[in-house]
């Protein structure tokens, strides 16, 4: 008897070692009240470190790696602001060119920017987005849960010790998005209370947007395009010493007159040689790995069977943005467009070209580029080499994939990614 005893003492400990391995993360309420803690303060820095103790000394604590994550993500956010409030930036009306868009408080005594300083924050952002990346890919606990309360994300811009209102992260999701445009609420593009419960989910929507935003700073990097630089970016940054800047007539102004020229001047200089291509095949590679989390973003959100503060919503839940709903159609229809778009990258479907008989390679063009001069490739010269016989993707494909979404599909775009 007492033999049988111990086989089911010791079944009953195996059985709950294996089961072990599968059972979620408990939650920490320290790792969680630290991350907001830093965020409501603007202490990046110091959050970095509280985390990173945590994980070091409970590596399965998920609540740390998630918040590590944000934070980290955040974080290359403010590297970016910082370095462009060194040179005083300014964004002209009407033209939203990623990267200079982020609202920074002003500089009276910006210093002076060259083409090669420029290409310097490029490169940090995108090595502070895979930083960012690879510590959300450690996030893997579908219970994991992380509330922040998006009106107590702070970062600090220009050194004055004091929290100013361009350094909020939902200024920067305001411009970026337009939203602050687009949508209000009490004057306000969200609500009184805007706490969201970030969860797997959104952990790798996260993911999605660092790659995203990383292909357009590997995009920039691969290509030379100093003259392009010293000839018109003296719009973005009017009191930064560059060439053309110091030639004209003051007062220099983001908004003045020149600004139309100043944009003539950048489209007719859009004819950048191929100086890194390596970092082409990286474009691509960011570009499919955003669409691949994007299916998995969809799996994770679709299985929810909560509604607690969601970011994006799957059609049981509501989101914090309180009018922002997603149904099934418009879910089944974005997979569409996930799928419709990969094998475009992959070269199985050909991009049209409006005046051309044959599609191009969209997959040749990022592993054999060449010069890219946006003007050859509106009027069609640029393609050339890229031509091929084979299924062509049209613009009546797309109009079907997205008609779930009607006209607001573009808004849809910036929040699903």
């Amino acid at each position: 008897m007492r033999r049988k005893s111990h086989v089911v003492c010791s079944l009953a400990i195996a059985i709950s070692l294996l089961a072990g391995s599968s059972v979620p993360a408990a939650a920490d309420p320290a790792a969680r009240a630290a991350t907001a803690r830093h965020f409501a303060a603007g202490t990046l820095a110091a959050g970095d470190a509280e985390l990173v103790d945590m994980i070091d000394r409970d590596p399965d604590n998920q609540d740390a790696q998630f918040g590590l994550g944000m934070i980290r993500f955040v974080a290359a956010v403010q590297h970016l602001s910082q370095g462009l409030y060194r040179y005083g930036p300014q964004t002209p009306h009407g033209i939203m060119l990623p990267i200079v868009r982020l609202p920074v408080p002003v500089n009276s005594d910006p210093e002076p920017i060259t083409y090669d300083a420029f290409r310097g924050l490029v490169q940090h952002f995108v090595d502070d987005l895979a930083k960012a990346e690879k510590t959300l890919a450690a996030v893997n606990d579908a219970a994991v849960k992380v509330p922040i309360d998006l009106r107590k994300v702070a970062y600090e811009i220009d050194g004055d010790g004091v929290i100013g209102a361009e350094e909020h992260l939902t200024a920067a999701l305001g411009t970026v998005t337009r939203m602050n445009r687009r949508r209000h609420i009490d004057g306000d593009w969200l609500p009184e209370d805007a706490t969201v419960a970030f969860d797997m989910a959104d952990a790798i929507w996260l993911r999605g947007y660092c790659n995203l935003l990383s292909a357009f700073g590997e995009f920039l990097l691969a290509h030379e395009w100093r003259e392009g630089f010293d000839a018109s970016f003296h719009m973005f940054f009017p009191q930064a010493n560059l060439p053309l800047a110091v030639a004209l007539e003051p007062p220099v102004r983001a908004h003045n007159e020149g600004q139309i020229a100043d944009l003539v001047s950048f489209i007719h200089l859009l004819h950048w040689p191929v100086a890194e291509p390596e970092r082409m095949g990286g474009v691509r590679e960011h570009l499919k790995q955003a669409i691949a989390l994007s299916r998995q973003n969809w799996d994770a959100i679709e299985a929810e069977t909560d509604n607690d503060r969601e970011w994006v919503p799957n059609p049981r839940q509501q989101s914090v943005l309180v009018d922002l709903t997603v149904s099934d159609e418009q879910i089944a229809s974005w997979r569409a467009v996930l799928d419709e778009f990969d094998v475009v990258l992959d070269g199985e479907k050909l991009v049209p070209h409006w005046r051309l008989k044959r599609g191009f390679n969209l997959r040749r063009v990022f592993e054999e580029p060449t010069t890219f001069d946006l003007v050859l490739w509106i009027t069609g010269p640029a393609a050339l080499p890229y031509l091929e016989d084979g299924p062509v993707s049209t613009s009546a494909n797309w109009r079907d994939l997205t008609a779930a979404f009607g006209p607001a599909f573009g808004g849809y775009l910036v929040w699903f990614n």
